[in-house]
């Protein structure tokens, strides 16, 4: 029956390619667990802050970004080590990652870290959301930003209510 096994693909190809930008944003998801904790070690907490504290949250969201990119690595290391596997950047339909939504995510998210202060939550949260909507496809501009707006106000609330805890108010500081 005869042939011989086809021989794997020549590494530097699409696949090397592949395996480079996944290994990139596992990079990136450590660079940004990194930045995390050096911001959570280093917040000035007030002496009579309660339990959980201000550092709760910060704490859990940088112990999920390590663990993403701990699991994204072990699944980037696996597709490039097996012979034939797809690499995981593309989807179950042969697509490949959308690079120009990936940057849109950014830099709504640096949008939202520049923001911040001035602006206050509120309105860079719901400008952060409302980036990464348009970003995953929404094109209703006005419906999206309502729900942003009511994502970001819900989590002010959650935050306020919930912890005791102020996010900063920006531009509207006293308008309430």
């Amino acid at each position: 029956m005869g042939g011989e096994p086809p021989e794997p693909a020549p590494p530097g190809g699409a696949e090397a390619a592949a395996s480079r930008g996944d290994w990139a944003v596992v990079a990136l998801l450590l660079a940004l667990g990194a930045f995390l904790a050096h911001g959570t070690a280093t917040m000035d907490v007030p002496e009579n802050s309660g339990s959980p504290g201000p550092r709760f949250v910060p704490v859990i969201v940088t112990v999920l970004t390590f663990v993403l990119a701990a699991l994204m690595a072990a699944q980037v290391a696996r597709a490039t080590a097996g012979a034939g596997v797809r690499a995981p950047e593309r989807s179950a339909h042969g697509e490949e990652t959308d690079w120009r939504a990936v940057g849109v995510v950014v830099a709504s998210f640096l949008a939202f870290t520049a923001l911040l202060s001035p602006l206050g939550w509120l309105l860079s949260a719901a400008l952060l959301f409302w980036g990464t909507g348009y970003a995953l496809g929404g094109r209703r501009p006005l419906f999206d930003a309502g729900v942003a707006l009511s994502v970001s106000a819900a989590f002010q609330l959650a935050f306020s209510a919930g912890l005791g805890l102020a996010l900063p108010a920006g531009v509207l500081e006293g308008a309430f």
